[in-house]
């Protein structure tokens, strides 16, 4: 996406990416770059071994620290892209519901790092990540 795309100015415009996930934005904060969205997992998300695939974990929380730094741009579709991505698979993660929470720790001009966790229906700890964005690219 582009500052050109229509849909970079669209604040509720979701990628096709973040739709297959199944992503439910919950709550906002521009202010701080928090986002608190759900995400649903299901048999098509599943493992050898009957729990979620943790690229789509990885996806998720990627999707999550994206937001949270979207959120935080001056100006609507500045461009974005992810430099780096460290996940920590910290639990079980069964076919259902997620909930996910991002953030921006720091930001500065042209980069800025975000950390994210994703919990189950229960509240207990899935995965976390921590992530580096390139901003203006």
């Amino acid at each position: 996406m582009t500052a050109t795309d229509p849909n970079a100015l669209d604040p509720e415009w979701e990628s096709p990416a973040a739709v297959s996930l199944g992503k439910k934005v919950l709550e906002t904060d521009a202010a701080r770059g928090y986002i608190r969205a759900s995400f649903y997992a299901g048999d098509n998300f599943v493992n050898r071994g009957g729990r979620i695939f943790g690229g789509f974990l990885a996806a998720m929380l990627d999707g999550l620290c994206g937001h949270a730094v979207r959120l935080t741009h001056q100006v609507p579709g500045t461009p974005q892209v992810t430099l780096e991505l460290k996940t920590s698979f910290v639990g079980r993660a069964d076919k259902g519901t997620l909930i996910g929470e991002g953030w921006v720790r720091h930001r500065g001009k042209s980069i800025a790092f975000a950390e994210g966790e994703l919990r189950d229906e229960k509240g207990e700890l899935v995965a976390k990540a921590s992530a580096t964005f390139k901003i203006g690219t």
